[in-house]
């Protein structure tokens, strides 16, 4: 970094902190309002069933009776009905994500080091925060984000969101997925100079030109500087000229990466930009988007979201306790 000194050799918590204590909130404050959630979409689902039940007597009827005209009379109220189902759906799935969001945020705000934490259904993580961490091509030709979060990890500003970024694939003409998952910007607290990008590996095909830009903008592969051997394999590094590489990723720092990526098998994305700290959490499910023909009462669904935002979220800390 800016001193170029060795990081003190700090543990991330790859295993979330006071995961009993996020049990008991579950069961006392984020269970009730599941539970009433959950009647809701009982009594949603009930009305869709006894709905469809009814419009099939009342076919039965006209059809054992000819009176297939009249259906024609039925069709503007049977569709307004059915309209307002659909906008109740939508209602139940609007209103679910907010407010499991905010509990479990709550629950957050309350551990040490973390403040102001807010969150926004519909405000994006904007498109030049995504494109100045030098990790994607600038520009992508679909990019989409929504559930915003933004608050304080010990100094540092953060903000994080869910991000799904497409390109036309220059193989097939198609639009790929090039990331999917959350993605943060934080901003360290003291001027920092330096800029570094790691890619995992196996993606560095598929991210050729994001990584050549990243070459022809005076980056250089930084791969010697990483003395741990399994993150080498797992993980590309590259740097810019004079980045002190061994004070950003510390031995420490490597190894519990590795240990994350090897436990839960996804792709992480890292990168510093001066004072800007940008990470990408790739994964494969929707950020607590509610079922709605099976049950939502699950701690697993929680405990998956705040296991993520908390890895992002210790590094952060990780950050601003060593820089």
């Amino acid at each position: 970094m800016a001193d170029g000194c060795i990081l003190p050799a700090t543990d991330l918590p790859m295993i979330p902190p006071r995961l009993h204590e996020l049990r008991l909130y579950y069961n006392t404050t984020i269970r009730p309002e599941l539970l009433r959630l959950e009647g809701l979409r009982k009594r949603i689902l009930l009305g869709m069933g006894l709905s469809a039940l009814g419009i099939l007597v009342l076919l039965g009827v006209f059809l054992a009776y000819d009176l297939g005209f009249l259906i024609l009379l039925l069709a503007l109220p049977v569709a307004f009905y059915v309209g307002s189902l659909y906008l109740r759906i939508e209602r139940f799935r609007q209103s679910f994500k907010p407010a499991i969001m905010r509990l479990l945020l709550d629950f957050i705000n309350d551990l040490p080091n973390y403040r102001s934490l807010e969150y926004d259904p519909k405000r994006p993580i904007l498109a030049d925060r995504f494109e100045r961490s030098g990790l994607f091509r600038p520009n992508p030709d679909s990019y989409h984000a929504e559930d915003y979060i933004r608050g304080i990890v010990g100094e540092m500003a953060f903000e994080m969101g869910e991000t799904y970024v497409q390109e036309i694939s220059p193989a097939s003409n198609r639009l790929e997925v090039v990331f999917s998952g959350l993605f943060v910007h934080a901003i360290f607290s003291e001027e920092t100079t330096g800029r570094l990008a790691v890619w995992p590996r196996h993606k560095l095909r598929r991210l050729k030109r994001s990584v050549d830009a990243y070459m022809g903008s005076r980056g250089r592969s930084a791969d010697i500087e990483i003395l741990n051997p399994v993150f080498r394999e797992k993980f590309a590094v590259y740097a810019h000229p004079g980045t002190k590489v061994a004070g950003i990723l510390t031995p420490p720092m490597q190894e519990a990466l590795v240990t994350f990526h090897e436990r839960e098998g996804r792709d992480l994305y890292f990168a510093v930009h001066n004072q800007d700290l940008f990470i990408g959490l790739e994964h494969g499910y929707d950020l607590l988007e509610p079922h709605f023909f099976r049950s939502n009462l699950s701690f697993q669904l929680i405990r998956q979201f705040y296991t993520d935002v908390m890895l992002i979220l210790g590094v952060i800390q990780d950050f601003d306790q060593t820089h």
